[in-house]
């Protein structure tokens, strides 16, 4: 090979690098925010299709659309009347407003442990107010709101929208 012909090789692969490197595509169940040097760019991407980006200087931050699950520990919790019962909560939670949540939480994970902290504090300050037979009442709504009450007034998931919890 000549001098030429490695030159335009090297600057072929180049342009397709960095082609590669300032295109990204915003899947239906995406939305996306786009950070240069760790600051938020403009709003929060949720069209689909193909999107164009500074390459190498802009990053891409994902966050899913759709409802996302929370499964905490099955925990064993000692009720008003001093009886234990094993609760396993889980609740349904998204992200209604991604840039509050990359703002304050940055990913997925940071808000699943904060979930972990408030879902599983309020079901067990929820039972131990409770004696065992109104805890598993099939019929007490009321015990239900109050789980979803206190898990929901000291949710505070920045950019989450309320979840709605079961134990």
């Amino acid at each position: 090979m000549n001098r030429v012909q490695i030159i335009s090789l090297v600057s072929v692969v180049a342009v397709v690098v960095m082609l590669k490197e300032s295109m990204f595509r915003v899947q239906e169940t995406d939305q996306v925010l786009i950070t240069e040097f760790g600051e938020i760019m403009g709003d929060a991407i949720d069209s689909p299709g193909l999107h164009f980006k500074i390459p190498f200087i802009q990053k891409v931050n994902r966050f899913d659309k759709r409802w996302l699950e929370w499964d905490g520990d099955a925990n064993q919790i000692t009720t008003r009347d001093k009886r234990y019962i094993h609760i396993d909560t889980y609740a349904r939670w998204r992200i209604g407003n991604p840039l509050l949540f990359f703002q304050r939480l940055r990913n997925e994970r940071s808000a699943q442990s904060r979930l972990d902290e408030i879902i599983d504090g309020a079901t067990r300050n929820v039972v131990a107010n409770h004696d065992l037979i109104e805890a598993v009442r099939t019929s007490n709504r009321k015990f239900r709101e109050e789980v979803n009450i206190a898990t929901g007034t000291e949710l505070g998931l920045p950019g989450g929208e309320n979840t709605k919890s079961q134990s």
